[in-house]
């Protein structure tokens, strides 16, 4: 694989994890509970209303036996006790037509109606009034089970919220079967014809002592335990789809910087004593000069390590000096084995770092500042070395607007976690509008001084940017050259 396409990759992996909102102030604890409030008050809220909506419903069962030769005579036991007719004929003879019509605690609780009346779950009044006969039926056909279970047995169940009906609804049906056997009447014949078994009750149904699963507890447990993951999944990806999409389109939120103390580093270069009686000798020596202070300036990034992961060259004034420094210094560092390096050009306005790519339209910066390109299509290979470069690309050719750019810090941070060293050719820093946000992300700095300048200028320039924040910050002042030299254009 392409060196400069697994460095894409890498880069925009990086930039994903760096997009997440920055919460590394607050403690690991408390990021933890907030997190967790939200579902757990909805969770309590939704299991408060099951709770109150849910209706404990008891069962009892009574058991009667039916005297046959075969399994005919349970089948059509079974069938006249399911039927509605001999139903409506229980209700009559027990008188239970006003406790089926409405049976204790099948309201529920005091808010149950109007909380699934403002669900959207309630059933609309009914246009005429519903007797209270149809009503007890209705109960009876959803509580009532009868099954045949075997050696002339038959079982009768019933449901209903109140404990005592359902035993007694259960020992009513037993009762009035076994008397119409024992008379012989019109559902005793039709039930076994002119060969009637006779029947009787070995089990009558007592009133149960606790709900039938599931209870309104377990009901409650598990709506609250399922609105809880519901609402915490819910939040998980909003928090990670804001994240995708600022690394897209939008602006992005700053990535967690550590404040670093002023730190002086080495003043590089600034030789004053040339000898003017040979001109040839006097060319060779600045060349020797200028070989020298970019060696020592090299020598200073390696020598720093981790801590020079990401470097900004800037000047004092604009100044073609600062962009050959940082192509330099990338190319030097790349030099070395297993050092993968990359130079972003954020002086657009540098002839220099304009002409790095042989298409002066190839995406660069701007474009991956802009969200139009990804990372693959604006990194760029010199093909003088193995350095990296992201060339200012297309579109606006002033440097304020990228400095001051949402996005800037993000990318530079997800480079940083892939190169070894990120190396920022930067327009003069001093005074510029975002230039903090830079500075928050702890760069080694270089400020490029010009030669033969005032020290009290490049004093200057030095406390712009140690108010801006920036930390660690080394001075060069490279040998004047008598002839500019061409760099090499990217593959």
């Amino acid at each position: 694989m392409d060196p400069c396409e697994s460095s894409a990759q890498m880069a925009a992996s990086t930039a994903d994890q760096a997009a997440a909102p920055g919460r590394g102030n607050q403690p690991a604890r408390v990021r933890f509970l907030r997190s967790m409030l939200v579902p757990a008050l909805a969770g309590l809220a939704i299991a408060a209303a099951a709770s109150e909506i849910s209706v404990p419903r008891y069962e009892s069962r009574a058991r009667l036996w039916i005297d046959g030769r075969d399994a005919a005579a349970g089948r059509d036991g079974v069938k006249v006790l399911s039927s509605r007719d001999f139903a409506r004929q229980v209700i009559e003879a027990r008188r239970l037509g006003a406790r089926l019509a409405a049976p204790a605690g099948a309201g529920g609780g005091a808010l149950s109606g109007a909380a699934l009346h403002l669900a959207g779950f309630s059933l609309l009044p009914a246009p005429a009034p519903v007797s209270r006969e149809t009503l007890a039926l209705r109960t009876v056909e959803r509580g009532l089970d009868v099954q045949q279970v075997g050696g002339g047995q038959v079982v009768i169940d019933f449901v209903s919220p109140d404990p005592r009906l359902s035993a007694d609804v259960a020992n009513a049906f037993a009762a009035t079967y076994v008397e119409l056997r024992q008379a012989r009447g019109p559902h005793a014949a039709e039930a076994d014809g002119p060969t009637a078994a006779p029947a009787r009750i070995i089990a009558t149904a007592v009133p149960a002592g606790t709900a039938r699963w599931p209870t309104p507890l377990l009901t409650s447990l598990v709506a609250g335990l399922g609105t809880f993951l519901l609402v915490f999944g819910f939040q998980s990806w909003a928090r990670r789809r804001p994240g995708a999409a600022g690394h897209e389109f939008g602006a992005v939120p700053m990535p967690e910087t550590t404040p670093h103390p002023l730190q002086h580093l080495p003043w590089i270069g600034a030789a004053t004593g040339e000898p003017k009686d040979d001109a040839e000798m006097a060319s060779s020596l600045r060349l020797l000069s200028r070989e020298r202070e970019n060696a020592d300036l090299s020598r200073l990034i390696e020598l720093r390590g981790g801590a020079a992961r990401l470097v900004t060259v800037t000047g004092g004034r604009p100044d073609e000096s600062i962009a050959r420094c940082a192509l330099a210094l990338g190319r030097s560092l790349a030099g070395a084995a297993e050092r993968r390096v990359v130079v972003v050009c954020l002086d657009v306005a540098s002839p220099a770092l304009d002409g790095l790519t042989s298409d002066p339209r190839a995406p660069g910066l701007t474009d991956l500042l802009t969200g139009v390109c990804g990372f693959s299509d604006a990194i760029h290979r010199e093909s003088a070395s193995r350095c990296h470069v992201i060339p200012p690309g297309r579109g606006a050719r002033e440097a304020d607007g990228l400095v001051a750019a949402d996005r800037l810090p993000l990318i530079l941070t997800a480079l940083k976690q892939t190169y070894d060293h990120v190396i920022v050719a930067a327009p003069p820093l001093g005074g510029m509008v975002g230039a903090e946000r830079l500075a928050g992300l702890s760069p080694t700095t270089i400020l490029v001084t010009q030669p033969g300048g005032l020290a009290t200028d490049a004093v200057h320039a030095f406390d712009a940017l140690a108010s801006l924040g920036f930390g660690e910050i080394a001075m060069i002042t490279f040998t004047p050259e008598t002839a500019e030299k061409a760099f090499s254009r990217a593959a």
